[in-house]
């Protein structure tokens, strides 16, 4: 049975939209590219789960924070959050989403290279790491 969800994500790099497409071909979903911009040209609504894949830098966008502080049960019963940032940049925005009221399934922390040619790609074994966190955040949600 296909659950309601969506993926948005807020990066340029690399790692973070192959993680996207990732999810993307293993569950048969959308892939909404947000580069930058909050909210999403696709607004999410009454989804299942949400998961969001962001670029945290140590302070919170406005555009973030208010998209974040918005994201009610109307939009998204559950989201799950991945961060390449900080523990402490991942609960400011955990602690937005809590405050709208949306259940936080789980929030993981990774830390994606960002060197000039690199481009802070992920390997088969991160994606595949990043995958099973998916499928625990999604069956958390059933």
């Amino acid at each position: 049975m296909a659950i309601k969800m969506r993926v948005l994500y807020n990066s340029g790099k690399k790692g973070m939209a192959q993680f996207a497409n990732a999810v993307k071909e293993k569950y048969d979903l959308p892939v909404n590219a947000v580069s930058g911009k909050f909210p999403p040209e696709y607004p999410c609504d009454k989804e299942r789960i949400v998961i969001l894949a962001i670029s945290a830098k140590s302070e919170m966008p406005d555009d973030l924070r208010r998209f974040c502080g918005g994201l009610n049960k109307t939009q998204a019963q559950n989201v799950a959050l991945l961060v390449d940032g900080k523990q402490a940049d991942a609960d400011k925005i955990a602690e937005a989403i809590r405050a709208a009221g949306t259940n936080l399934v789980g929030v993981k922390v990774i830390t994606l290279g960002g060197f000039l040619f690199i481009g802070g790609t992920l390997d088969d074994s991160q994606k595949a790491e990043l995958l099973g966190w998916v499928d625990e955040m999604v069956a958390a949600c059933k």
